[in-house]
């Protein structure tokens, strides 16, 4: 646990800030999920799948939560409309790691929240969050993480939302505005976040193989991520690697799917789930 707890602390801790002298009004970036896997057995042997087959399922636990100790409130511009963000105390967040912007510590809310800009625009499903931008332990600018599920337009034309994964990363804009006052936060050795269960996934689609990372919610499965692998007869046997998690897709004949699991989503250290990342 104290070998989870250190390379957690390494993860987020700030790196060599590089901050313009007069920065937008927002900052946009990319944010990574950490995770660390509770083992798991699987079947090493060869298998066979057709249609849509969950590979490999595996859940996985919070790694640096984190509690407001003090209300928070405010608003992030977003094209003509706004954004309100609210947190109460007593709110357990989780960390996102970001992309680019590694000095900050973002830490957002496992809940989401749905906000309507236009009629015609498909509504915002967004988790707030809070940054720390100097490592003092108190949040100092407000945040959103724009979740990866896109609405829908039902027949009677209202939005529908999708499953959506309790924790993910996704798209970060943070808002360079200070908030007005100082909100500590502190960090939680335990958490009530439950855990994330992840599955790999493939989808066979005529000669090709899309293997990809989603997460399951009861009898709901969503896109978790948007990695993927996708390959093509021709181009097996190949081993296909997602957030560690590794399988080799071997075969495919008459729709059926031949494949074997190599290893599972790591468990002597906590790893990071990216979006637009091949490995």
């Amino acid at each position: 646990m104290r070998h989870v707890a250190s390379i957690a602390a390494l993860l987020l801790a700030p790196l060599l800030m590089a901050q313009a002298a007069a920065p937008p009004a927002t900052v946009s970036d990319s944010g990574l999920l950490v995770l660390a896997a509770q083992p798991v057995e699987f079947n090493a042997e060869p298998q066979t799948a057709t249609g849509t087959t969950v590979l490999l399922t595996q859940q996985a636990s919070i790694v640096g939560a984190v509690r407001v100790d003090a209300p928070v409130a405010g608003a992030i511009a977003v094209g003509n409309a706004s954004l309100a963000l609210e947190i109460s105390p007593g709110t357990e967040l989780f960390p996102v790691l970001l992309h680019q912007h590694r000095e900050v510590r973002l830490f957002c809310r496992a809940t989401t929240e749905v906000t309507a800009l236009t009629p015609l625009r498909p509504p915002l499903i967004t988790r707030t969050c809070l940054a720390d931008n100097n490592g003092d332990r108190v949040f100092d600018y407000l945040a959103y993480l724009q979740v990866n599920v896109m609405p829908t337009r039902a027949v009677s034309g209202a939005w529908e939302i999708p499953a959506t994964p309790h924790v993910s990363g996704g798209a970060v804009t943070i808002a360079t505005t200070p908030i007005r006052a100082p909100v500590p936060f502190t960090p939680l050795q335990q958490n009530h976040i439950a855990p994330v269960t992840l599955e790999l996934t493939a989808r066979v689609i005529g000669d090709t193989a899309i293997v990809e990372l989603r997460s399951r919610e009861g009898d709901a499965s969503a896109l978790i991520t948007d990695q993927r692998e996708t390959t093509p007869v021709a181009n097996m046997p190949r081993t296909v690697t997602l957030s560690g998690a590794q399988v080799e897709v071997q075969s495919l004949a008459a729709g059926a799917l031949t494949y074997r699991l190599i290893s599972g989503f790591p468990t002597d250290q906590p790893f990071v789930i990216a979006n637009n990342t091949r490995r």
